[in-house]
């Protein structure tokens, strides 16, 4: 389905607010965004949610779902994603239990082709978020990302991928975008930022942080035309993060970062 913009938020970035849904959707909106990734809100039907999105001009890029809400009851995602014009459902992982080993990741990639299936038959696909844990190395040689990529049917699941958790994970974030292109139309984009540190406990202790877009060490620019030209429909900020900062001058740092790169 066809987006009139490629630059999105997901509100996950400014949860720190205590404002309620509709007046962060606002505050957004009046930073610029005009496309959010959403999914059902508590208390509202599609309809009610919908009409609020509408009233403020608002597109929905790419629904979203728990793994086993959408493992038990595909044909309601269908429906929501119909309702909102999307074509995709993203599952932030794969459940806790999975993650441990090569074993776990194989039964998770059995599931999730399965909703995968299920999705298909209503023209939607359901899509795998990444974090860093799937670039640790099993016994085998191989990486749970490996997994993932050989095994995940490209014809019902496709990737979502999250540029932090890529720099995180030790992975090149321009070639896994390039890897993916036939198997994505969404991209998580968030900074990785080296956090302030006592230089004085060692050489190498320094932590990172989640970062709005273009205060931390990432080439937004090379991000941003590589996406573009492998087909990413949409460009989602996500910052798990704000630390002490106000969630919405996060949202517009990284909106205004990439603006200039050429999103919309």
């Amino acid at each position: 389905m066809e987006k009139k913009h490629n630059l999105s938020i997901t509100l996950f970035t400014v949860a720190s607010s205590p404002l309620p849904y509709a007046e962060k959707l606002k505050k957004v909106r009046e930073i610029g965004y005009q496309s959010i990734q959403g999914g059902f809100q508590a208390g509202m039907t599609n309809a009610e949610h919908k009409a609020l999105l509408d009233s403020l001009g608002i597109e929905m890029s790419c629904f979203g779902g728990r793994f086993e809400d959408i493992e038990e009851n595909p044909e309601k995602y269908i429906e929501g994603c119909h309702h909102f014009d999307c074509d995709e459902v993203m599952i932030g992982t794969m459940p806790t239990e999975c993650r441990y080993d090569y074993d776990g990741y194989m039964r998770a990639i059995e599931r999730m082709n399965k909703m995968g299936q299920a999705l298909s038959k209503g023209g939607v696909w359901l899509c795998y978020h990444n974090h860093a844990q799937e670039f640790r190395r099993f016994k085998n040689g191989k990486r749970g990302i490996d997994l993932l990529y050989e095994n995940l049917d490209p014809s019902g699941v496709h990737f979502l991928l999250d540029t932090h958790w890529l720099q995180s994970g030790g992975a090149d974030i321009l070639q896994w975008i390039e890897k993916c292109s036939d198997r994505m139309q969404y991209l998580h984009v968030k900074d990785y930022r080296i956090a302030p540190a006592n230089y004085n406990t060692g050489i190498g202790d320094v932590d990172k942080q989640f970062s709005q877009v273009g205060d931390g060490a990432l080439p937004w620019q090379e991000i941003v035309d590589t996406g573009l030209r492998c087909g990413i429909k949409a460009f989602i900020v996500e910052q798990d993060k704000v630390y002490d900062e106000d969630p919405f001058d996060c949202a517009a740092q990284s909106y205004a970062t990439l603006k200039a790169c050429g999103l919309h």
